[in-house]
C-alpha cells in the first residue's frame, strides 16, 4: 500500500486522471511533517502492550506487525505481544481493538485492505472502521504488479490494451484474490481508466490465481507485489508494469503504468498502525513520534525491503488523510464498477 493512494475518481475518464495526482499531495505533506516522540509520561508504558494483527500468522501484515512490536518495545521499555486475531477478513481483529479502552495499551496494524476496502464494498458491516479508530502512523507500502504469463505475447500496457480491444465484448480474463480486494479494485480503476471490457475471475487467494496466469488460463493479473516476487525471479511470471508513481526499489527495470502512457496512475497498499478511537492527543503523538523514529533506522527499512515494501513513517494526521482520501476514492470506483458486497455473505 503515495507517494500515497489518495486517488480521488471523478465520472470521466479526463477527471480520473487528473485527480489521482492528489495522491501525490498528502504524501508531500506527511514527510514533510516529521514529528518527533516526546517522553512517554509517567503513565505510559506501565505495563505490556498488545498489538492485534486480524490476519493469519506469517502473512505479509505478520511482516510489519513484528516490526512494529520491535520498535515500540525498545522505545517504551515494555514487552509489545503480538497477537494474531484472524476471521471475517480481519473484522474480528477489528472488532477487539475497537471495543478496548483508548490507553495506547492495545492497538492494531492493518491498512487499506482491512480499514477501507470494505468501507467501499461491502454493506452490512458491523464496525465503521472510519470512526472507530484513531489513526498512529503509516508504517509501508506494497505496490502491485501487472503480470502476465513467462511466455505471453503481451510485453507492455499498450500491448494488452490493444489485445483486449481486438476482443472487443470478451475482452482478456484476469483473476483476482477476491471481489472487493485492492487486486480487484485496481483492476476496476484501470479499465475505468481505459474503457476496456475485461472477464474477472475471483478465487479464494492469490496463490490459485497465480496458478492459472502461470499456466495461461488467464490472461494477466495484477497482484500485490510481496506474494510474486519469487515467481517473478524464477521467471514463472513475467511484470509489465507497476502501479505506483515510482519504479519499484524490487523491480528497478519494470517501468510504471504511467511511463506507459496512464498519466497518473498510481496504487498501492498500505499499512499502519490504529488505535480505538478517542485516544488523547498527547497519547497518539507519543506513539506516532516512536514509530517515525523507529521507521527512520536502516534496520526498520531493510526488513521491510526485503519482504517486498516501500518503508513509510507519517504523522498520525497525515495517515488519518491518507485513510480519509483514500475511503472515498475507493468507494468512487466500486460504485462505477458496481462492486458491492453483504457482509457475511
Amino acid at each position: 500500500m503515495q507517494r500515497r493512494s489518495v486517488l480521488k475518481l471523478l465520472a470521466g475518464s479526463a477527471a480520473l486522471g487528473s485527480t489521482v495526482g492528489t495522491r501525490a499531495a498528502v504524501a508531500s505533506g506527511s514527510e514533510a511533517a516529521t514529528g518527533t516522540a516526546g517522553p512517554p509520561g509517567a503513565s505510559f508504558a506501565s505495563k505490556p502492550i498488545r498489538l492485534i494483527v486480524p490476519y493469519p500468522p506469517g502473512g505479509v501484515t505478520d511482516v510489519a506487525g513484528r516490526l512494529a512490536s520491535d520498535i515500540l518495545g525498545s522505545r517504551f521499555g515494555q514487552p509489545v505481544v503480538v497477537e494474531n486475531r484472524p476471521g471475517a477478513n480481519g473484522m474480528i481483529g477489528n472488532q477487539h481493538v475497537a471495543a478496548a479502552p483508548p490507553d495506547g495499551y492495545t492497538l492494531l496494524l492493518n491498512g487499506l485492505g482491512g480499514m477501507v476496502l470494505p468501507m467501499a464494498t461491502v454493506t452490512g458491516l458491523p464496525l465503521d472502521t472510519a470512526r472507530a479508530f484513531t489513526p498512529i502512523g503509516e508504517m509501508a507500502e506494497f505496490i502491485n504488479v501487472l503480470i502476465v504469463r513467462a511466455d505471453s505475447p503481451i510485453r507492455s500496457v499498450n500491448d494488452l490494451i490493444a489485445m483486449a480491444r481486438q476482443r472487443g465484448k470478451e475482452g482478456l480474463s484476469y483473476g483476482s484474490n477476491g471481489i472487493g480486494t485492492s487486486v480487484h479494485l485496481t483492476t476496476a480503476f484501470f479499465a475505468q481508466r481505459t474503457g476496456l471490457q475485461l472477464l474477472h475471475v475471483p478465487y479464494k487467494g492469490s496463490n490459485e490465481m497465480l496458478v492459472d496466469v502461470i499456466n495461461g488460463n488467464l490472461d494477466f493479473s495484477f497482484s500485490n507485489l510481496p506474494p510474486v516476487q519469487g515467481l517473478l525471479r524464477k521467471g514463472s511470471l513475467r511484470a509489465i508494469a507497476v502501479t505506483s508513481s515510482y519504479r519499484s526499489q524490487q523491480l528497478p527495470d519494470v517501468p510504471t503504468m504511467a511511463e506507459q502512457g496512464l498519466a497518473d496512475f498510481d496504487v498501492t497498499s498500505w499499512l499502519g498502525l490504529y488505535g480505538p478511537a478517542g485516544m488523547a492527543p498527547s497519547l497518539v503523538q507519543t506513539l506516532s513520534g516512536a514509530l517515525q523514529e523507529g521507521m527512520a533506522t536502516p534496520k526498520a527499512r531493510e526488513t521491510l525491503s526485503v519482504a517486498g515494501f516501500e518503508p513509510k513513517g507519517s504523522t498520525a494526521a497525515a495517515f488519518a488523510e491518507l485513510n480519509r482520501a483514500e475511503l472515498a476514492r475507493w468507494k468512487q470506483v466500486a460504485e462505477r464498477a458496481n462492486i458491492s458486497l453483504k457482509f457475511g455473505t
